[in-house]
Parts: C-alpha cells; sequence; structure tokens
C-alpha cells in the first residue's frame, strides 16, 4: 500500500457517487480517486469532473489493479455481495454503501470472506461521523440529558425511486432499508442494542414502489427507554430529517446537516454550531484509511454493518406479523 496517499476507487458511478466524490475535497492531498463503471464513458466523466487518477470499464480491472488499495462500493443492494467479493478476492479493502447487503444471508457472507483475507471491512454509514450525532453522542453518554427516556428521528421526503429501488428484490425491501437504516444505526450508537422491535407500514402514497414507502418503527430497550423511527418518501412536501432526545434531565434536538443542535436543561436552551462538514464523509473516509493503516476495525465495521441490517429485518418481520420481535429470540448469533 502507498503510505502517502491512500488510492480509493469508487465502483459504480451512479448520482450518489457523484456526491461521495464531491465531498471528498479536504481529503484530495491524502487521497487518490480512481472511477470504475460499466459504462467506460461514465467512469471517464467522472475521473475528469472530480480530478480522478484513472478510469476503469469494469469492475474487475479496477479490484485487479495493483495501483488501488481500497473498493468504496456503490452499486445496488443485490449486487453488494459480487462486488465485496471480487475485491476481497484482489485483496482490496472495501468500504461499502450501506445497507451491507439485502439480505442477511449475504450481509455474513460479505463479513465472513473479509474476516478469512484479512481485509478492512467497512459500512458507509455516514451519519455517525456527522458532528452533530458525534456531540449528541457525547452529551448523552456524559449524562447531560440524565437517563435517556426517548429518540425521536423522523424524515418525510418526495423521493422518487426508480429503477432496481422500486424492486423489492434487489433493494431489500423500501425505505426502511434503503434510507431507514441511517436512523437504525443512529439509534444503536446512542442507546446501545434494543430489546425487541415493533413496525407498522404506512399506506402506500407513490406508484410502482413494490417495497413499502413509509415505516414506523418503535424500539425499546431493557431499561424502558424506547425509540420512534418514521421515515416516508411522501407525496407531499419535503419535511428534513429531525432528531430529538428526551432525558430525565435535558432535551437535546437538531435538523440533521443544520450544522447546529440545541441543548435543553433547566429551562435553558444552548445552541452549539460545528464546522462545515454536515455530512461525515470525509471523517468516515478517514476512519476507513487510518482503520487499513493501522489493521484495526473502522467504527462502522462489517460487524456493525450486519447489526443493523438484522435489525432493519427484525423490524419487517415485526411489520409481517403485526406484533412485537424479541430481539434475542429472533437473531441469530452474528459473525465477529
Amino acid at each position: 500500500m502507498n503510505l502517502a496517499k491512500f488510492s480509493l476507487c469508487v465502483v459504480g458511478c451512479g448520482q450518489y457517487a457523484a456526491d461521495f466524490a464531491g465531498s471528498l475535497a479536504p481529503l484530495r492531498q491524502e487521497l487518490d480517486l480512481f472511477f470504475a463503471s460499466r459504462d467506460p464513458s461514465r467512469a471517464e466523466e467522472y475521473r475528469r469532473r472530480f480530478g480522478g487518477i484513472d478510469s476503469f470499464s469494469s469492475y474487475r480491472r479496477a479490484a485487479e489493479d495493483a495501483r488501488i488499495d481500497a473498493l468504496y462500493i456503490c452499486t445496488p443492494h443485490h449486487l453488494h455481495r459480487q462486488h465485496c467479493e471480487l475485491g476481497i478476492r484482489q485483496g482490496k479493502h472495501i468500504l461499502v454503501e450501506k445497507p451491507l447487503a439485502q439480505s442477511l444471508e449475504d450481509g455474513s457472507a460479505i463479513v465472513s470472506s473479509a474476516a478469512s483475507s484479512g481485509v478492512t471491512l467497512m459500512v458507509a454509514e455516514n451519519v455517525r461521523y456527522m458532528a452533530q450525532v458525534r456531540k449528541c453522542r457525547e452529551l448523552v453518554s456524559d449524562g447531560a440529558v440524565g437517563h435517556l427516556r426517548l429518540i425521536q428521528f423522523q424524515e418525510e421526503y418526495p423521493f422518487q425511486p426508480g429503477g432496481w429501488r422500486s424492486m423489492k428484490a434487489n433493494n431489500g425491501g423500501g425505505v426502511l432499508i434503503d434510507g431507514g437504516i441511517h436512523k437504525v444505526h443512529f439509534m444503536r450508537y446512542l442507546a446501545g442494542e434494543p430489546e425487541s422491535v415493533y413496525a407498522a407500514e404506512l399506506p402506500k402514497a407513490m406508484e410502482g414502489q413494490e417495497g413499502e414507502d413509509g415505516m414506523t418503527v418503535l424500539l425499546r430497550w431493557s431499561n424502558g427507554a424506547a425509540g420512534m423511527i418514521n421515515h416516508s418518501w411522501t407525496a407531499g412536501s419535503p419535511k428534513p430529517p429531525e432528531v430529538r432526545i428526551t432525558g430525565t434531565r435535558g432535551n437535546i434536538s437538531f435538523t440533521v446537516g443544520s450544522g447546529q443542535l440545541a441543548f435543553e436543561r433547566n429551562g435553558r436552551e444552548e445552541i452549539i454550531r460545528f464546522s462545515p462538514d454536515r455530512r461525515g464523509i470525509p471523517a468516515m473516509v478517514r476512519d476507513f484509511v487510518a482503520s487499513v493503516r493501522e489493521n484495526r476495525k473502522g467504527e462502522t465495521s462489517g460487524s456493525e454493518g450486519l447489526r443493523d441490517l438484522a435489525l432493519v429485518v427484525a423490524a419487517y418481520e415485526s411489520a409481517r406479523r403485526g406484533d412485537v420481535i424479541k430481539l434475542e429470540d429472533f437473531l441469530s448469533p452474528q459473525p465477529p
């Protein structure tokens, strides 16, 4: 591995890959970018647009290129296992978009393959790296709000999923596995592993969507705290993602990506402001690179991503049954 600059190849040149690459401007002195697409003109367009070193017309060629340290997998969910394992077989470290996979079987296989091959596997769970979220975790961990009572995370957005995202078999579901998994991870990051989950699918608002376009999820922890997730692709006007944490001694609230957080205690509110890194992508990539160089797990390791996926699958089962799922009874042991 080149210790002077880390080389990362973006695998799959869709819209979010452009958002990802564009967010890495603060790291370009320490990071070389490559781009791979089955459409050669698309890969080359991204290379020119984002100042990449080279482009590839196939994912295999990218995985086999000795100049590349790691692959960032940004392809449809049902292809994550195939593309992760393609890189793992070539000894490439893997940063894969959430969800880790669209099924627990595929997710477990990816984690096992990476572990047996000795490569670093991390899930691109950028929400965890947002400055707001980090500060929120710090305040909660320090007892600033007392004991947690309720965590609420709500988002309604008129997203119109098309192509593979509209197909349940390829996406793994609908809105919950696609964007709601961010919120699931946030809940786990803030409060630890929940004890149970209850979920309800909302009536559909959009045509042509095989998976759910709205889901409400209730999580419970053994200490009595509760977490509520409401995430919808809605026909209405966009409502930005909002978080509110209620404790026995104080409250925290923020709009995700706003660059600030409100902390209320004893009748007084403090507004805490943060740096421009509002999406958490540079911090996430820095952790990935450091985890490779230091031979350690990143914060959002493959096993973390697998636990997020398992909780989403449990929520889907709860919605199907119309009943509360006790997670210790539902989830089989996960790989380390």
